[in-house]
Formats: C-alpha cells, sequence, structure tokens
C-alpha cells in the first residue's frame, strides 16, 4: 500500500492510501468538536449535530444525500461522536468513490438543519438515551469518567434528550448552525480517503471536493491535567463481569499509539505462553480488550478491559499483578521476537475493510513504528492506574452523573497480590511441529480453484445443521491456542459463525511439517468429546439479541454434526496429506430439504426496549431466485428506511436486507423502538410490503451493486461457494444477475407477501434487569 499526506490551501488535512488489490474504497471525515466543545446550555449539541448532517444539505438532492444512496450501492455507512471529535465515514464500490465522497464532503460543509429534522432527530436522540441508559458498556465509561480526580467537564450530561434540548426548535437550529460555523471549519477537519485508485486520482478527490469547507481554525480543548490520585471503584451491573484497568498517559503523539498497538498484540495474543492463555489457565479471565476513552494534544486515556463471567476483587488484583509481572517479562523481549509481533499486528491490519483500516487510523489502533518501545514500558509501569470492576451485587450507593444513575461503591485501597508465576514466553520459537502419522484412508475433501496464493482449507458442519452456540463455545476453547499458535508459525485461522454457520478456516503455512501439525491438532479439537459451555448474552442492545438468537429459532441445531471440506490452494500433495488427516472425522451427510421453523416466538432479553425481527426465507431456491431475492433487499433497503425511521420515526434501528442465516437465503427486516409493541411494529412491516411497488425500479442501475459481491472473492468465499454449488444449493451469478426483470421481482415480491405462514418473526420479552 502506498500513500500520500497533504494539506489543502483551505487548511483542510488529507491523508491517502493506495489499495491496489482492493475492490471497496472508503472514505473518513473526522472533526476535532465532539461532546466537550457543546456549550454548557446545549448538552448533546455535538451528537445531535452528527444525526442532522445526514438530513440533507443545500448541494446534494434529499432523495441523493449519501445515506439511502449509499445503500443503493451495498456499501456501509455510520458516523460516532466522541469526547473530543466526531467521524463520519463510508465505504462503497471503488467505482462510486468519487460520488460517495461529493455527498460526503457536501453534507459537512452545508447541512440543512431544518426545523422538521431536528425534531425527528432529537426524538430519535431521546430514545437512543433511553437505551443507553442500561447498557453496560456505557455506564462503565460514564464510571470511569466520574471517578474524584476525573476533570468536571467529563461529567457533563452529553448524550443529548427531549427535555434539554426543549420545545423551542428555532433557538435550537441557531445554537447548531453556531456550532456548526465554528466548528466544521477545515482546519479542524481531516480527510482520509482509501482504495485501487492511484494516489494521483485520490488527490484529485481530495482537491476537487475539499475545497468547499470553509477556511478557519476552531477552540481547541483540551482538558486539564489529572490531579494524580489514584481512584478504585465498583459499580453493579447485570451480565458478565469486568475489570477496567485504565491509564491516563501523556502525549497524545504517534508513537504513543504505535507502542500501545505493538503492546495490544502481546495482550491479544491466545498462543500459549501469553497473557491471555496464562490469565484463562488461573480462571481468572476469558477475553480482553482495548480502546481509547479519549485522546488529546496533551493526554490519552488507555483502557484494558478483563472480563469474565464472574470476577471477585481479588481475582482483579490477581488479574493486575499477572499483568505487570508481563510488563516487565515484556522489557526482556528482543529485537526479533518484537519484529516478530510487529508483522503480526500488520497482517491483522492488511485483514481488515478499507473502512476498519481507516478508522483504526482515525480513531483506533493502527500499526506504525514503534520507537523507544523499552521507554514506553517504562512509563506504563510508572502510572497509576484507575480501577473499575463491574459486578453483578454490590452493596451501592446511587450516584446521578452525566445523565446516568450509577450504583457505584468505593472500592477500599487494593492489597498487593502475588502473580500467578505461570511460564511466560514470546515468539517465535525455535521448536519442530511434533507431528503423528497419517492415516491410510482420506477424507472426500473438495478440491478448488484458488483465487489467493495461499493454501486454505474450510471445514464445516453439513448444510441446514448448524451447530449449537454451547458447543461451538466449548470447541473455540479448544481452537483459541491452536489458532494463536498457527499464527506464529506463518499461517492464519479462525473459527467463528459465518452468516449464522460455524466454520472452521485455515490460511496454512508455507512449511509442510507446520501446517500438517495445525491441522492435526484442529482435526482433534474437532473430533474429541466436549461438554456444552454457556454462552454469554449479546450486548444490551435488544435487536442484537435477536438476531444472536435467529439462527437457532430458524432450524434445530445438531449436537454431533458430520463434517464437510474444501481446499482451496495450488499445493495438490499437501491436500492430499490433509486429506488423510481428515479422515478422523465424520462426514457430513449431503444436504436435505431444510425443515423452518415458522411463527412468532419471544425471545428473552436483557433491555426494556420493543423489537422485532421478520425473516421471510426464501423457499425452493435456485440461482435465479437467489438473485431476484437479493435485487429485493436493495430495494426494499432504502425505502424502508426512508417510510420507517424519515417519515413514521418509529424508532432508532430501521433495517431491511438481505441476510443468509444458517445456510437460508431471505430478506430480512428489524425495527426496534423504545415504546411500540411489536404487534405495531409487525403491523408496519405488513403494510410497508403491501404498498410497494418494483414497477419502476431502474434494474440498469442496481445490478453493477448486486455483482460487486461476485468480485470480492478470497480462498474461503470460493471454497464455500464450491461446496454449495456441489450440492445444488443456490448461489448468486454473473448471469442471473444479467437475466433479471421486473416481472421477476414482482411475482418474487408477492410470493414473499402471500408467503407469511413461512415467516419467522422473533419478538422481545424484556426481563428484570438486576441493575439500577
Amino acid at each position: 500500500m502506498t500513500t500520500r499526506s497533504l494539506t489543502l490551501a483551505n487548511g483542510l488535512r488529507c491523508h491517502l492510501h493506495q489499495q491496489p488489490d482492493a475492490h471497496d474504497a472508503a472514505a473518513l471525515v473526522q472533526v476535532t468538536a465532539g461532546s466537550l466543545h457543546e456549550p454548557d446550555r446545549w448538552p448533546g449539541l455535538a451528537h445531535l449535530l452528527e444525526h442532522l448532517v445526514f438530513c440533507g444539505s443545500t448541494g446534494i438532492a434529499d432523495d441523493q444525500r449519501l445515506m439511502p444512496w449509499v445503500q443503493q450501492q451495498g456499501g456501509q455507512v455510520n458516523a460516532t461522536t466522541q469526547l473530543s471529535d466526531s467521524a463520519f465515514f463510508f465505504q462503497v464500490p471503488a467505482r462510486a468513490l468519487e460520488a460517495g465522497v461529493a455527498r460526503l464532503l457536501d453534507m459537512l460543509a452545508a447541512p440543512r438543519l431544518t426545523e422538521e429534522a431536528i425534531r425527528q432527530e432529537s426524538a430519535v436522540i431521546d430514545a437512543e438515551y433511553r437505551l443507553l441508559q442500561r447498557h453496560a458498556a456505557t455506564l462503565s465509561e460514564a464510571a470511569l469518567l466520574d471517578m474524584p480526580d476525573a476533570p468536571a467537564r467529563l461529567r457533563r450530561f452529553r448524550v443529548g434528550s427531549q427535555v434539554v434540548f426543549g420545545d423551542n426548535v428555532t433557538d435550537l437550529q441557531q445554537a447548531l448552525r453556531a456550532f456548526h460555523q465554528q466548528h466544521y471549519v477545515a482546519e479542524s477537519m481531516t480527510l482520509w480517503l482509501q482504495g485501487p485508485q492511484p494516489l494521483v486520482e485520490l488527490e484529485q478527490l481530495a482537491q476537487r471536493y475539499g475545497q468547499q469547507l470553509r477556511p478557519g481554525t476552531a477552540p481547541v480543548i483540551a482538558l486539564p491535567s489529572p490531579s494524580g490520585g489514584i481512584s478504585h471503584r465498583q459499580i453493579q451491573l447485570a451480565g458478565e463481569e469486568a475489570f477496567w484497568l485504565t491509564f491516563i498517559l501523556p502525549d497524545s503523539a504517534d508513537t504513543l499509539r504505535d507502542n500501545v498497538t505493538l503492546c495490544r498484540q502481546f495482550w491479544l495474543d491466545e498462543a500459549p505462553g501469553s497473557l491471555l492463555a496464562q490469565l484463562r489457565a488461573a480462571g481468572l479471565c476469558e477475553n480482553i480488550s482495548l480502546q481509547w476513552l479519549w485522546r488529546d494534544s496533551q493526554h490519552s486515556w488507555l483502557a484494558l478491559k478483563f472480563t469474565a463471567r464472574t470476577l471477585s476483587t481479588r481475582q482483579a488484583l490477581c488479574i493486575e499483578a499477572q499483568f505487570r509481572q508481563h510488563l516487565s517479562d515484556l522489557m526482556h523481549t528482543g529485537t526479533p521476537q518484537r519484529h516478530h509481533y510487529q508483522r503480526l499486528a500488520q497482517e491483522d491490519f492488511r485483514q481488515l475493510t478499507p473502512l476498519e483500516q481507516l478508522r483504526g487510523r482515525a480513531t483506533g489502533f493502527a500499526p506504525g513504528t514503534a520507537a523507544d518501545f523499552g521507554d514506553w514500558l517504562r512509563l506504563l509501569q510508572q502510572c497509576q492506574p484507575r480501577r473499575l470492576l463491574t459486578q453483578v451485587q454490590v452493596d451501592a450507593i446511587t450516584r446521578h452523573t452525566q445523565g446516568f444513575d450509577l450504583a457505584l461503591a468505593d472500592w477500599s485501597a487494593p492489597a498487593k497480590v502475588s502473580a500467578s508465576g505461570l511460564p511466560c514466553w514470546f515468539y517465535p520459537l525455535a521448536q519442530p511441529p511434533s507431528l503423528r502419522a497419517l492415516p491410510d484412508q482420506s477424507f472426500p475433501m473438495l478440491r478448488v480453484t484458488p483465487v489467493q496464493p495461499q493454501q486454505t482449507l474450510l471445514l464445516r458442519p453439513a448444510f441446514y445443521q448448524p451447530l449449537s452456540d454451547e458447543l461451538a463455545g466449548a470447541r473455540q476453547q479448544l481452537l483459541r491456542p491452536i489458532l494463536a499458535a498457527l499464527r506464529h508459525s506463518g499461517g492464519r485461522g479462525s473459527w467463528q459463525q459465518v452468516q449464522g454457520s460455524w466454520q472452521l478456516t485455515l490460511h496454512l503455512p508455507k512449511e509442510r511439517d507446520a501446517a500438517l501439525a495445525a491441522v492435526q491438532q484442529t482435526v482433534q479439537a474437532l473430533h474429541i468429546g466436549v461438554e456444552p459451555q454457556p454462552v454469554n448474552a449479546a450486548d444490551g442492545i435488544v435487536i442484537r439479541q435477536l438476531l444472536a438468537a435467529l439462527p437457532h429459532q430458524l432450524l434445530t441445531t445438531s449436537a454431533a454434526p458430520g463434517w464437510q471440506a474444501a481446499w482451496s490452494g495450488s499445493d495438490m500433495a499437501l491436500a492430499e496429506d490433509i486429506a488423510r488427516v481428515l479422515s478422523d472425522l465424520p462426514l457430513a451427510a449431503a444436504a436435505a430439504e431444510p425443515s423452518l421453523t415458522a411463527g412468532v416466538t419471544a425471545i428473552p432479553c436483557s433491555g426494556r426496549d420493543q423489537a422485532l425481527l421478520l425473516f421471510m426465507p426464501l423457499i425452493a431456491a435456485d440461482d435465479a431466485s437467489l438473485a431476484a431475492l437479493r435485487m429485493l433487499a436493495l430495494i426494499y433497503e432504502p425505502r424502508f428506511f426512508q417510510r420507517l425511521r424519515v417519515e413514521q420515526q418509529i424508532g432508532y434501528v430501521v433495517s431491511a436486507r438481505y441476510q443468509r442465516v444458517a445456510d437460508v437465503d431471505g430478506i430480512l427486516l428489524a425495527l426496534q423502538s423504545p415504546d411500540i409493541p411489536w404487534p405495531t411494529l409487525l403491523g408496519h412491516c405488513k403494510r410497508f410490503l403491501r404498498a410497494l411497488d418494483v414497477a419502476e425500479v431502474d434494474l440498469a442501475a442496481l445490478q453493477p451493486t448486486l455483482r460487486n459481491p461476485l468480485s470480492s472473492v478470497d480462498n474461503a468465499t470460493a471454497a464455500l461457494r464450491a461446496l454449495r454449488q456441489q450440492q445444488g444449493l443456490a448461489e448468486l451469478s454473473s448471469d442471473a444477475i444479467d437475466a433479471l426483470c421486473l416481472t421477476q421481482l414482482q411475482q418474487l415480491h408477492q410470493r414473499l407477501l402471500r408467503g407469511r405462514r413461512h415467516w419467522r418473526v422473533l419478538v422481545a420479552l424484556s426481563q428484570t434487569l438486576n441493575c439500577p
């Protein structure tokens, strides 16, 4: 990848990244205006403005504004408001980048901010605020920002609500315009562009559309230095428990981010001997995550979150002791080891989508050149942390801060405990792989022409026989260290749900023995008997809990699946050996007609919102009907959003899209509302479908969007498609897309509408939460 940075005449900073082999392109604009910049009279103003810029601008017609346009391209679009900045971003097929950049810059330069849109988005933000009052991650961050020595400005309300926005829309409109005029100026904004286009073309896009931003400099708000006091707290929250270990670090320079990104590679490693492996072996935690709580010109606040099903105060202290021992061990790593983990960080980054890469560069953990690593580790060791422990039961006192009621308790000064003493080591290791003799039999593994210069093995259960999440979680515990060690030997692997079905993907190292050893260990982990493991609930967003439940509410899960395999690679000798290794696995049966569950089911959810998922399966699918279904989804998506989110304002989750759920193709409608009951939400869906007319759709304009997934193929995707085709299942094809006609779409639309007896509807059943 080649890069270029420049500053336009108006002061806009631009970072350009050419990714020659990419099929998609992305753009991101970061504005140094966040919640901390809001006037005291208008908490939530930055958040409201983030919503409103999507509602129309002076230079782009309403029906062509960024959000519905990106949906028509089959892309992604979103925005976020943080403490010290806001960001707006999208990803589309590469051919559409210029049109997207034109819309993005126009909406930021000249939003209309109409009174009608202000009323609409104020109501949406109020609904979001009510949702966040039960959201564990939001409440945890609020507790951290409320630490006794934290700057007072962090304790302000900043989400926004109908109460604080009030009824005087004229005053609110004036405040929004003033905030935009003051902060949305070129010198306070940064543009990132990434795609396969040559750098000169990306620069031309930046010049052409970036110049419309007004020149000027916005005031900079830097938080005062913390007092240096040590803070320890507990908060009562439902769900899994977490220990937050946070550090306020001086200097927000890129060198700090680069060193944190390298450390993150060590901390999140799951291979034997890693910090995470040690903590799991000691029964202390299951997962680690990192985030920036804020970054400004003087300080950065880094948070590490250690999670487990339950965590006592002593376990939290043991986690910290093990973490500090790990920091000490890192001091003794040599240049080859640091270069090895730096390379892994770069490889992981390359696997991200263009949009994920831009977000990493702007606000996350993009890998760079970690300089003065030893000095950075010493700084971290000397820094006094702020600690927060979340627990289901705490003898707490309710405190109102930042608009939330938090059940908090002081945590007495932690006593020192010793690390577990488990051995710690780093990679690469000079240790030859251990191989067992190969069986005589061979597994019937499908061979697929590779599209990447890798040797890729795909393993998954039989079609329409999804593995339960409880069994998949048990397998995951066995597979995690194997897949992590594979990365250190030059390969890469994943065990994850793909469209509702668990599958294993292995990109094998070039060295034969290392490749065979990894597959042998994997087969053993898949073949050995396991006990189902409890599944952590999806996060507090109700619609996500329904999405997590859908695959197993649509099809009966399998307790003992057979396996099917596909090989996408050029090394046929290695493929023959791997087929022999796989012969220890039970063979999957051929795909049979799925027996789908229909009707309405209430799913217990941790939250008070009303929510509904409506899945309309494509019965007796073939290539032609699948192409028609996916075209219908492109037609539904922007119209569904416009009707129910913009015009009728039913809530803040409004989505219509194509979805493959446990190998079943269909269209998924999703709605979430703070107060509209699910029968009414279902009625909205039915009326939308009945009223929709597809007769005037421009098929030629949508066909390029539908073809885009055909070009974005990797070895694993090619292998999965080949397995489906081998068993006569529908797959998207160019011929089927080219043959689409309006009559076909109308017929399928009516078929879906009349086939209500096949609909699968999940609705939220609210549970009483054991938290304030």
